[in-house]
């Protein structure tokens, strides 16, 4: 493994601190329950599913990347309305359950839709009709949410500007017991927030099954768009 390797490793070990620190007792892991680095080069079949619609584009590419030799790109090609390109898995480890930390590096360009535009997505199988908590934007800015569309409704948050043209570490925790929201870039927190749904505080959406990477726009994009994805990894 090369010096340039073991940085992300490193990092992991500081984005799950949180979680070990929870209980003096638990001792720290190698290797999380579900990672994903993209340096076989190809989108493992075993492991993801595609969900494409209309001309978006989802594809492993060594063009740009955040470390090794590959990384994800979901395109939005030419201006599009309520189209998504998801890499999609199935059946999380149960320890992830109701209780995540996420992490994985991002490369949003050259802009981000003026819209409410979803990049990760954590919950229920059966998209779209299913229950998840989602890592978003609206207009150029942060959004956390949890999204119901089996019953139809949402709780969603602002928060600050999205960083573009650059590679940034994204960190996330979702939790369903109580249900909340916290997203870290570059270290630094940047939203932590509760969600409620008709009254009710937890158990919004039920148990993360499936988590997402990629695109959904709810709405139009006037302008074309990438998002880069790395070295994902959760625990």
């Amino acid at each position: 493994m090369t010096q340039s390797r073991l940085v992300p490793a490193i990092l992991l070990a500081l984005v799950f601190a949180p979680a070990i620190h929870s209980s003096a007792q638990r001792p720290a892991q190698p290797k999380p329950l579900f990672s994903e680095n993209f340096e076989s080069g190809a989108i493992d079949k075993n492991l993801w599913s595609l969900d494409v619609t209309g001309n978006a584009i989802l594809t492993v590419q060594p063009d740009k990347v955040a470390h090794g030799k590959y990384a994800l790109l979901a395109r939005c090609p030419t201006p599009a309305r309520s189209i998504h390109a998801y890499l999609r898995a199935a059946n999380l480890p149960e320890p992830l359950r109701h209780h995540l930390f996420g992490r994985a590096y991002v490369y949003i360009a050259p802009v981000v839709p003026d819209r409410h535009t979803v990049f990760i997505q954590a919950g229920t199988s059966d998209f779209p009709k299913s229950k998840f908590m989602e890592v978003a934007t609206s207009h150029s800015n942060f959004q956390t949410t949890f999204t119901n569309d089996v019953d139809g409704g949402e709780d969603w948050h602002p928060g600050p500007a999205v960083p573009l043209g650059r590679w940034v570490l994204l960190e996330w925790e979702f939790n369903d017991q109580p249900s909340s929201e916290t997203i870290w870039v570059d270290g630094e927190k940047v939203m932590d927030t509760p969600f409620t749904f008709k009254g009710a505080t937890s158990d919004l959406v039920g148990g993360f099954t499936d988590i997402a990477f990629g695109f959904f726009l709810r709405g139009a994009a006037p302008d074309p768009f990438d998002i880069y994805f790395d070295d994902i990894a959760l625990d």
